[in-house]
């Protein structure tokens, strides 16, 4: 086979593939912020992937902004759904189980976080913001999902896909 018969082949592989690889993508997101009257926030942190690359196992970490403090990290439905174990030390979280049961989409873990009251608002915490994964920038009052991996069933790593950022009022 000549040279340029196979890169020929090798990109109408690669252009095909690209759009599958894209379906196949693991999203990680938070929700809203529910406010609690003592300085305390709760997000949710959710899950949204195809069942086809559905994720066995997941890590990441949340990275806060100063004068925020995780007062703790909970396993959400999904988790507990699949059988599976949150663990955490400090703001870096693994789930993971001794079983073959993909996590479904949804909560994967409820973050707990108190507001230091010497915040810019007299005790009432600034806006929030989520942003995309693996971003090094932290401005003031934000929250991020950084350094996530999500693994299959047979061990591969499966791509995740970064969230833009999002306000949180």
């Amino acid at each position: 086979m000549k040279l340029s018969t196979l890169r020929t082949a090798a990109r109408c592989v690669l252009l095909y593939a690209a759009p599958l690889s894209a379906n196949q993508t693991v999203a990680l997101t938070l929700s809203t912020v529910e406010t609690y009257a003592d300085n305390k926030l709760e997000l949710k942190l959710l899950l949204n992937a195809p069942s086809s690359s559905a994720p066995a196992g997941l890590q990441w970490t949340f990275k806060l902004s100063p004068g925020l403090d995780i007062v703790g990290i909970e396993a959400g439905k999904a988790v507990e759904t699949a059988g599976k174990i949150l663990v955490c030390n400090g703001a870096k979280c693994m789930v993971y189980g001794l079983n073959r049961k993909a996590l479904p989409n949804g909560t994967i873990a409820i973050l707990k976080i108190k507001v230091d009251q010497t915040l810019e608002g007299g005790g009432r915490p600034a806006p929030l913001k989520y942003q995309a994964h693996g971003r090094a920038r932290i401005t003031k009052s934000e929250i991020q999902v950084a350094d996530v991996v999500a693994v299959s069933l047979d061990a591969k790593v499966i791509p995740v896909e970064p969230a833009s950022s999002r306000p949180i009022r």
